[in-house]
């Protein structure tokens, strides 16, 4: 079952980082007049396309640099599905890890459905399900490869209360971020710190939460959007503050109780997270950067749940 759960996690980390190439990239990131194409953004006054022809549109299409990221995609989303499935076959057949094995089952099934028959970008929904059901896969997965970790010293078990912490900030960090991109909002606030004069959301914040709602396309094909853009981008700021300072706390107090390597890493990758943040407001959100920030995010999340983990398996007090 570890070997099991080793292998698709891998799997997982690389569908994660694909996925979000794919989206990032559909949204708009990379195209030629950035920032103003990212999430084919428009207003209802637009005029219409100057495409010509059905074939004029599609040569357009395959510049883009989907050939390869879409049938890696469903390779990898293939493998991981015959792996999970291998991992609930097993789990019935030792009886143990029954629980976390089908809901891996399910998760997959949610999200093959939701590739196949659900919209796209346009709906919040689509968005927010596919980043939830991979980043809770890549939790499960990961606490399977690493819940039986040895710490070589002892932790005081607050620490533990400050990694949890850190964890559930995280999560909070990651579905923000989720929401940001579904509001097409990442570069609604191209200042810093403040966001173009102001730091704190605004009364239109709800809309953004609205995630069963799809987004009202104009006359070109654009999607359109309002101010709840900038509030959800400022909402996610003040989670990023937090989040990293929670977790810099409880990976600097897991770091003097002696857990060694892990707490260094967890270190090194939120302050990468934070500064990769902050870099993509400045150079415009280039899409290796995007893509980068949601990898970081997924590493940032394993690290704390082997950190975690060091934490629960405590040695002994002699």
């Amino acid at each position: 079952m570890k070997k099991l759960a080793t292998v698709s996690l891998l799997l997982v980390i690389t569908l994660v980082s694909v996925s979000a190439y794919l989206r990032l990239d559909n949204s708009g990131i990379g195209c030629a007049d950035w920032p103003g194409c990212y999430g084919m953004i428009g207003t209802a006054e637009e005029a219409a396309p100057t495409v010509s022809s059905t074939y004029e549109r599609l040569a357009i299409d395959a510049q883009q640099p989907l050939s390869w990221a879409t049938p890696v995609h469903r390779l990898v989303a293939s493998i991981l599905g015959l792996t999970i499935l291998a991992m609930a076959l097993f789990s019935l057949r030792q009886k143990r890890d029954r629980l976390i094995s089908f809901t891996l089952l399910a998760l997959t099934v949610f999200l093959a459905w939701l590739g196949i028959y659900s919209g796209g970008l346009h709906s919040p929904a689509v968005v927010m399900g596919n980043l939830g059901g991979g980043f809770t896969m890549l939790g499960l997965l990961g606490w399977m490869t690493f819940r039986d970790a040895k710490p070589r010293a002892n932790a005081p078990v607050v620490i533990r209360y400050w990694v949890t912490a850190a964890l559930v900030w995280l999560f909070v960090q990651i579905g923000l971020g989720g929401l940001t991109s579904a509001n097409f909002a990442a570069s609604a606030c191209q200042t810093l710190p403040d966001c173009h004069g102001s730091y704190l959301p605004g009364d239109n914040l709800a809309a953004a939460f609205d995630i069963g709602r799809a987004h009202e396309i104009g006359p070109t094909g654009l999607a359109i959007g309002g101010s709840e853009r900038a509030d959800i981008h400022k909402l996610h700021r003040i989670g990023a503050v937090i989040a990293t300072a929670i977790i810099l706390f409880a990976g600097l107090r897991a770091l003097r109780a002696k857990l060694g390597l892990t707490a260094i890493v967890v270190l090194v990758l939120v302050t990468a997270e934070f500064s990769i943040g902050i870099a993509a407001i400045l150079t415009d959100i280039p899409i290796s950067i995007a893509v980068a920030h949601n990898g970081l995010a997924a590493m940032l999340l394993l690290g704390l749940l082997r950190l975690q983990a060091l934490c629960n398996n405590r040695q002994a007090l002699l």
